[in-house]
């Protein structure tokens, strides 16, 4: 019986350091995306908001049984808005340029659905950094973001 309480133990304090290791690092990339736009954007025609989340238990175990990696586990999403111009869709490839130059990213796992969109509409650059945890960084405009939570590429949508 002590050993399943040290091995609950272990599980708990690992889920707390991947919870504080994510935070860290998802601060950290904020911090340079923030820092390095502005070289880019120095007026205020670009406002940035940022979502993060750890995926589900129930959503990790449901992409298992597709015989899928969910690499996504860890994810931050990067929605922007031009107040020149709400289709804008350069702003995302300048933040991918920022992330790429400033962190360890794997290209392999990466997707380009602005150039590519879903069928669905879905439009969003997946880009993966390699830190302490592997990270799903998605970058969109809010035009994007729009239609991917109340539009065609929602989970709603009939």
């Amino acid at each position: 019986m002590r050993q399943i309480y040290n091995i609950i133990f272990f599980i708990c304090n690992l889920c707390e350091l991947s919870h504080k290791l994510f935070e860290k690092n998802t601060n950290k990339i904020i911090d340079v995306v923030e820092n390095n736009l502005i070289h880019y954007y120095s007026n205020n025609n670009l406002n940035i908001y940022y979502e993060k989340r750890i995926k589900s238990k129930k959503r990790i175990i449901s992409k298992l049984q597709k015989f899928k990696i969910p690499y996504d586990i860890y994810g931050l999403r990067i929605i922007y808005n031009s107040n020149t111009d709400y289709y804008n869709t350069k702003i995302a490839y300048i933040i991918k340029n920022i992330i790429y130059d400033n962190f360890n990213t794997l290209d392999f796992i990466s997707d380009d659905y602005i150039a590519r969109p879903k069928n669905n509409n879905y439009q969003s650059l997946h880009l993966y950094i390699v830190c302490n945890l592997l990270i799903e960084i998605q970058i969109r405009n809010t035009n994007m973001h729009n239609v991917s939570v109340n539009g065609t590429a929602s989970d709603y949508y009939l």
